[in-house]
């Protein structure tokens, strides 16, 4: 297979570009950080399990993520009350600065590597995406 015949593969290209925005965006959390910031900032302290099931996150690959959290004060695990062979887990308001300051650089970034694309032609490149990944997460069996 050339170069030209990757070029045309999407998958080969949205791979590059990965590596593009984690060579723009190195920083101390990476997608997974975020990803369960985010979902925790849009909850009361919920179950590991819970959140393991709706962000898709495989329960063993959660509990590293969230010690990192935990390390950085950005979330917290507490024994349920209801149930105390559970955790819960909160975002602290820490946790809920530094999502945010991360969302704003994300979006320095962003500029930075779609800045050949017209507003059109990125709102175009979102929705066909979005519409890949959804059918995706739709299909995947945890």
């Amino acid at each position: 297979m050339s170069i030209d015949q990757l070029l045309r593969l999407p998958s080969y290209l949205m791979l590059g570009l990965v590596r593009e925005a984690r060579r723009i965006g190195r920083a101390d959390l990476r997608g997974p950080h975020l990803t369960v910031l985010a979902y925790l900032s849009e909850q009361e302290a919920v179950a590991q399990k819970r959140i393991s099931d709706r962000v898709r996150m495989d329960p063993s690959d959660l509990v590293s993520v969230l010690d990192v959290l935990e390390g950085f004060g950005f979330a917290q695990r507490r024994r349920d009350e209801k149930d105390r062979r559970r955790f819960t887990v909160s975002i602290t308001e820490d946790g809920r600065q530094a999502l945010r300051e991360r969302l704003e650089a994300a979006q320095v970034h962003e500029e930075e590597l779609l800045a050949p694309l017209t507003p059109h032609e990125r709102d175009t490149l979102a929705t066909l995406l979005r519409k890949t990944y959804l059918h995706h997460a739709d299909m995947r069996v945890d």
